[in-house]
């Protein structure tokens, strides 16, 4: 697989896979004919190697502050370590550029032909154990998005694809930024790390919060989609979403959370980058930026980019309630 090393805030969202499953012979290894890039599956030696043409490729480009759309220039490149993988009845495991200490699994192709789609089970393994989330919360999970992977001649890459339900949920409450927010307010900590609002966007099933809530003697005052106001260590927060826009992957997002006569507040945006808003683009709150570094190397930006300006502050707020 290919990356880049100055790609600075890359996100790769797709909304559907339009590659056709490709058919191999058993044993002969195929060599990728469309576009410039290409993937050679060996089934005797079971690795995939994934390799390019020289190219150049469309980017939003940042250097000194400035933003401009233009093309980039690479040079052919062959991975030096391929992937490998087995097959165990009709699931997939990967092990991508051969690291053996993180395998992925997928069912969902044909593990006579291994080129198609498959899905992501999301599991991992430890000391042997494979441990996998159970089917209710992989259902839950797959109403909003799957983790696909596709395996073609031209193509060897896992996207992230989003379902209409993602972009419809609206129950902020029911959430993976909840239990970061009990986390923080607990601890009274925001782990030395910013604190971002995307986990809003990420639904978690009701009774995972409610399990969470129970376990941590946490008591609901009030609920609901965009408020909600508990007792925590004897102590009544309220936190309340008092402003969503989404458009597709654009987003801004803003919050408060108030205990007392106290109350941290704090904006986020997201922004697809395009041709058309990649000149429009700006430094100031750029989540990852390091000036230093673009006053010297051009960075090439694809996919979405964070806007966080206030993030440390507004965890620093939380721990301090």
């Amino acid at each position: 697989m290919r990356f880049f090393s100055f790609l600075l805030v890359s996100a790769a969202v797709f909304y559907a896979c339009s590659d056709d499953a490709s058919s191999a012979n058993e044993n002969e290894e195929i060599l990728g004919s469309a576009g410039y890039e290409h993937v050679a599956v060996d089934k005797d030696k079971r690795t995939i190697t994934f390799s390019s043409d020289a190219n150049t490729e469309a980017y939003c480009i940042l250097h000194k502050g400035a933003f401009t759309w233009g093309d980039v220039s690479f040079e052919a490149y062959t991975e030096t370590v391929p992937s490998s993988y087995v097959t165990r009845g009709d699931t997939l495991v990967v092990y991508f550029s051969g690291n053996t200490d993180d395998p992925h699994y997928y069912i969902g192709g044909s593990t006579e032909k291994i080129y198609g789609e498959w899905k992501n089970l999301e599991c991992s393994e430890f000391e042997g154990q494979v441990y996998c989330s159970d089917e209710e919360e992989r259902e839950f999970s797959a109403q909003y998005r799957d983790l696909v992977l596709t395996i073609s001649e031209s193509k060897f890459q896992e996207e992230v694809v989003y379902k209409p339900a993602f972009f419809k949920y609206d129950d902020y409450m029911n959430s993976f930024f909840m239990l970061d927010l009990y986390a923080i307010l607990e601890n009274k900590s925001n782990f030395g790390a910013d604190v971002v609002l995307d986990g809003l966007l990420s639904p978690r099933q009701p009774s995972e919060i409610k399990a969470y809530e129970k376990k941590h003697d946490i008591e609901v005052l009030e609920v609901s989609k965009r408020e909600k106001k508990f007792k925590l260590d004897g102590k009544e927060f309220a936190f309340k979403v008092t402003k969503v826009e989404r458009d597709s992957l654009d987003y801004t997002i803003a919050v408060s959370v108030a205990a007392g006569d106290r109350e941290c507040s704090y904006e986020e945006r997201q922004v697809n980058v395009t041709k058309d808003n990649c000149k429009d683009l700006t430094t100031d709150g750029l989540r990852n930026y390091d000036e230093d570094r673009d006053s010297k190397d051009s960075l090439y930006i694809r996919g979405t980019v964070l806007y966080t300006k206030g993030a440390r502050e507004f965890g620093e707020c939380l721990a301090g309630l």
